[in-house]
């Protein structure tokens, strides 16, 4: 299945004041939408529902192609510099890793669209092309956590770390697999370590905070998500956890 680029206009909570996270500080032009990449299928992508991933990679094909106006491509270039200031040793690391290929990116569409399945089938065919990659094992933890299969994914998840991708959503992605196993304190432990390395990601105060419930510290799980929400008032997740604490 193909993918497409379609450009999404700016949300009203971008407009006028920044949400927080990973464009919180970047100058944003109301006027000029955003490139994502999508899958040929999907009739009902919205920023909502969209990654920063891809949101940047739908920029970096939009430059690679030159299919929008100057100003756009000058504003797109800028702002995948702001989110990626190793942007020549990124695109380094796309090609040389298959980044680039067409399971890879599908896999990765089809499983945000809630198509998992369809998504675990494109990323073994990654991995079979790519087995050194610790993307495609990432990707294959992230599939499987969210089919319940949390010691499939957990095997995954490990193997993506052991390949190189020791990072926070790795390891909050293990951490999932480990509370729902039952390992309580192996959960913790990654967590802890995922937000020493990202420590305003509210997934992982969230994880904690769940954690701390699933433990009955139900005053250290209402500090998480009271955190959570200095950092994005708006954030749902922790804002139904208080209400039923």
């Amino acid at each position: 299945m193909k993918s497409r680029i379609i450009f999404l206009p700016v949300p009203e909570s971008l407009r006028d004041n920044p949400a927080g996270g990973a464009l919180s500080d970047f100058p944003i032009n109301p006027d000029i939408p955003f490139p994502v990449e999508i899958l040929e299928d999907n009739e009902n992508a919205s920023l909502e529902n969209i990654s920063i991933e891809s949101l940047f990679y739908g920029m970096l094909r939009v430059i690679k192609e030159g299919k929008a106006e100057r100003e756009w491509l000058d504003y797109y270039t800028s702002l995948v510099m702001y989110l990626r200031p190793d942007i020549l040793s990124k695109i380094k690391e796309i090609k040389d890793n298959g980044l680039e290929d067409e399971n890879f990116i599908n896999a990765h569409n089809l499983i945000q669209e809630g198509k998992i399945e369809a998504g675990l089938a494109c990323i073994h065919d990654f991995i079979e092309d790519y087995p050194k990659v610790w993307n495609g094992w990432f990707m294959l933890g992230w599939a499987l956590r969210l089919l319940s299969r949390w010691e499939d994914g957990k095997s995954a998840l490990k193997k993506a770390i052991e390949l190189g991708g020791d990072n926070s959503d790795t390891r909050n992605e293990l951490a999932i697999c480990l509370m729902e196993t039952g390992d309580a304190a192996g959960a913790k432990r990654e967590l802890e370590k995922a937000l020493t390395g990202d420590p305003e990601n509210v997934k992982i105060i969230s994880n904690l905070g769940v954690l701390a419930l699933k433990n009955n510290e139900k005053e250290k799980a209402s500090a998480f998500f009271r955190t959570v929400l200095e950092i994005d008032s708006s954030d749902p997740v922790a804002k139904s956890y208080l209400t039923d604490l």
